[in-house]
């Protein structure tokens, strides 16, 4: 008997265990199997456990798309990580999206997909000083245009966007220190073709002189979907800082502010989920996540909030697990990125040591889900110099699987970092190669690069310069 003559759902379950690749060599050989490496139920199968950032549209579910749409997402995620591995492969081209030299970009944006981009532009003239914060729509990067721009009043210290396509809605959020106060701005953006409309949601004071003093200034700020999060650092006289999470539904305007630890002497990063919120910080040598669980008052509008609690007896909020981890005590840099991949929350944190010139990327889910703790070191002691310990504006991406930032050695460069796959039962090793060597033939070196924003998906990325200039740049 031949292989292709099997009944069906047996050369399916075969098919099912095969990698990627394999399935698409496999489909070459005739027309059986051809047929058996095209159904639906067999590309949503692999795509659940491709591991490699896919090309999904913002908020569809993988699970609606057919066969045929998932295989050409897949295999031009197989090309883009195939050249991304090369340690010659740099950027190809730069578009200026801002051309100033009276501007300065404090923070930007870029949402997963890579189409929309977020930037707080600070503008000095002979009139005063303004910020704009624009939303930008780069689909067709030889063209990019700002869809919405929105004047506000303070200096920008974080923005974060996020857009539900089902609504055609973009939620934005700006962290603003004006007046001797931490405020944040939030927006509703509707795409309400051919217009855009815009509704201002609210705006959030926090004034350091009244019963909000306690929580010092906003660090970090989330959205996911209409839960809006935030993080505060107090720094103490003795260098450690007190830390509160405040976390608002934005549809229901409930709110709450929690202490999670006692203070520390590093700052936490911070990542919020559909009903949880994740929390990751390094005390000497070891690397703590935490992950808690979002009150159900905050959640649901039937759900009664409890008394205003006191400040100093401040509710640490709802743990659902904690994970503490040894690593080196030469850490030196920390990043963190979070996604959620099958409805798993995944929080992911990227760390560099010095000496020895390593780093590590570790993967944490909460316990009570199926994917509990993945890590994988990330070999860098060849790609950097002895000033290793000079890098900055490190950029996870979401799911962790790929990541850029500044290294500051004897020659100024842009790095590009790849994780550990697994492909025919082999890894490919994770690595760091140049992603903009000091002279690149680009509009810009990388020694003047101020910030920078990163899309793993397509492996675009946005810098700007300190006279205000923002250039969006392609890898391929």
């Amino acid at each position: 008997m031949r292989f292709v003559d099997l009944p069906a759902d047996l050369l399916l379950v075969f098919f099912l265990e095969l990698d990627v690749e394999d399935v698409l060599s496999l489909k070459q050989s005739c027309r059986v199997l051809y047929t058996l490496g095209s159904l639906d139920y067999l590309w949503h199968n692999l795509t659940r456990r491709c591991n490699l950032p896919l090309d999904i549209p913002l908020g569809t579910d993988s699970s609606t798309l057919s066969g045929q749409e998932l295989q050409a997402i897949v295999v031009k995620a197989l090309k883009l990580d195939h050249n991304w591995r090369k340690p010659d492969a740099c950027i190809q081209r730069a578009v200026p999206i801002i051309r100033s030299d009276s501007a300065f970009i404090d923070d930007m944006h870029l949402l997963p997909g890579g189409k929309w981009l977020i930037t707080a532009q600070l503008t000095i003239n002979l009139v005063g000083r303004r910020t704009d914060l624009t939303l930008w729509c780069l689909d067709d990067i030889t063209s990019p245009r700002a869809i919405k721009v929105v004047p506000i009043h303070g200096r920008v210290r974080s923005c974060r966007a996020y857009y539900q396509p089902a609504l055609h809605k973009f939620t934005i959020a700006a962290a603003l220190a004006k007046d001797g106060s931490e405020s944040i701005e939030v927006y509703h953006i509707m795409l309400e073709n051919p217009a855009v409309v815009l509704i201002q949601s609210e705006s959030l004071t926090f004034h350091r002189a009244d019963e909000f003093a306690f929580l010092g200034n906003i660090d970090e700020l989330r959205i996911f979907e209409d839960m809006l999060g935030a993080t505060f650092l107090k720094h103490a006289q003795d260098t450690t800082q007190t830390v509160h999470v405040y976390l608002r539904n934005l549809v229901t305007g409930a709110a709450a502010t929690f202490r999670p630890y006692q203070g520390g002497y590093e700052k936490p990063y911070f990542e919020l989920f559909r009903d949880q919120y994740a929390l990751a910080r390094r005390d000497f040598s070891i690397q703590t996540v935490s992950f808690y669980d979002i009150p159900s008052y905050i959640m649901s509008a039937n759900s009664e909030p409890p008394a205003n609690p006191d400040p100093n007896h401040m509710s640490e909020g709802l743990l659902s697990t904690r994970c503490s981890l040894p690593h080196e005590e030469s850490v030196y840099y920390m990043a963190s990125s979070g996604s959620v991949e099958h409805g798993i929350p995944i929080l992911n944190t990227m760390m560099f040591n010095w000496p020895p010139h390593n780093g590590i990327m570790d993967r944490f889910s909460p316990p009570n889900h199926e994917t509990r703790f993945s890590g994988r070191p990330i070999i860098v002691s060849q790609e950097f110099p002895h000033r290793a310990q000079m890098l900055d504006q490190v950029q996870l991406g979401a799911t962790g699987r790929r990541a850029v930032w500044i290294d500051y050695g004897d020659e100024t460069i842009l790095r590009k970092w790849s994780a550990t796959r697994y492909r025919r039962g082999e890894g490919l090793s994770a690595g760091a190669s140049v992603l903009m060597p000091p002279i690149s033939g680009l509009p810009f070196d990388p020694k003047y690069i101020q910030r920078i924003a990163f899309d793993e998906v397509t492996c675009r990325l946005c810098a700007s310069l300190p006279a205000g200039e923002l250039f969006v740049c392609d890898f391929l």
